[in-house]
């Protein structure tokens, strides 16, 4: 800096000041924006808490994700069980996408790519050009452009329940160490209104399926017809387990045959009135032995009969299991979901 003729100190040029002030005010507006952003947390972080409702509460998660650091798009990727033992996205929640947009996109992710490096190795990922990775899978046919990335994992105590997606920040920029920094804290208060919701869900679902059988044990002991009950059982059973078919299958008198008595859902015309081989048909294994099977694709179980395969070709997760007590078993449900849908939950079984 130099001085005048009096010795006094020049001014800075008016072009340092500007940049000065410029500065300054790019810094009062990073704090204000960090302290709107923790308030939008704390905020955030009661409303998702407030809810029960499983549902509800994930969507509210990523529509929040979204207010929080400024996004275009998010989704909430649910982690479930793989072919071999693997994990996969069971469930996928997408928001800021409109309904014409949604029915362009030939499929939903199924955890490859970004998002499946994500479920592999569940740690933040930031990033400004999402094509630049390695791991990068492109996006299925009609899926909108995206481009800026980040993504955090969601956990439930020790086990990562999903990830959340979140991209293109508004306005074109990138996403920023704050804008993680911020998401971490959702993800983990997200992990805590998952717990909540599914202990809650867990209850009712219980409650559901105990008032199910008092229901079921009242008609019988009031001497209504027992065809009505076990089509009420069979209707039953798939509504409350989530299952897109569900069958009755009821043996002969020497326990040879299994004919299927009763059915309810998708393709039920298809399969009533079928007959099952007990030696050559998982509804036959279930009634020896007592004990229930699951499989994985019901549609390609070489165990189930031929028959069965044909006439159920669009199920694919599936628990068959005996109707009565052991000792007395008076025959065999079988509840199956499509293809590509998530297998049922052993609480369920």
């Amino acid at each position: 800096m130099g001085a005048d003729a009096d010795g006094r100190p020049e001014l800075l040029p008016q072009l340092r000041l500007d940049e000065l002030l410029a500065e300054l005010q790019s810094r009062l507006q990073a704090v204000l924006s960090a302290r709107d952003q923790m308030r939008g947390l704390l905020e955030a972080v009661i409303a998702i808490s407030s809810g029960l409702d499983l549902e509800s509460t994930l969507r509210r998660i990523v529509e929040t994700g979204v207010r929080l650091v400024d996004a275009t798009y998010g989704a909430l990727g649910v982690i479930g069980d793989g072919d071999e033992g693997g994990k996969r996205l069971a469930e996928f929640i997408p928001v800021g996408l409109s309904e014409q947009q949604i029915e362009r996109i030939d499929h939903w992710p199924e955890g490859r790519g970004l998002l499946g490096l994500l479920v592999q190795d569940p740690r933040p990922l930031r990033l400004a050009d999402m094509a630049t990775h390695p791991a990068s899978a492109g996006f299925p046919d009609g899926h909108p452009p995206m481009r800026g990335f980040l993504g955090v994992p969601v956990r439930v105590r020790d086990e990562v329940f999903g990830n959340l997606y979140l991209t293109n920040k508004r306005g074109g920029g990138e996403f920023t160490e704050d804008d993680e920094v911020v998401l971490i804290a959702l993800g983990a208060a997200a992990g805590v209104a998952v717990e909540n919701a599914r202990l809650y869900d867990a209850a009712r679902h219980s409650q559901r399926w105990i008032a199910a059988s008092a229901e079921v044990t009242t008609a019988l002991l009031s001497g209504a017809d027992p065809g009505e009950v076990l089509a009420s059982i069979t209707t039953k059973a798939r509504e409350l387990s989530g299952a897109d078919l569900a069958v009755l299958a009821l043996p002969d008198e020497e326990g040879r045959r299994l004919t299927i008595a009763y059915a309810d859902g998708e393709g039920a015309e298809a399969v009533r009135g079928l007959v099952l081989p007990a030696g050559q048909s998982l509804s036959g294994q279930v009634l020896a032995s007592g004990e229930p099977i699951a499989s994985a694709d019901f549609a390609a179980d070489e165990r189930a009969a031929a028959t069965a395969r044909a006439a159920m070709s669009h199920v694919g997760p599936a628990v068959i299991f005996p109707l009565g007590a052991p000792g007395n078993r008076r025959g065999v449900l079988t509840i199956g979901r499509r293809h590509g849908a998530a297998p049922f939950p052993q609480a369920d079984a």
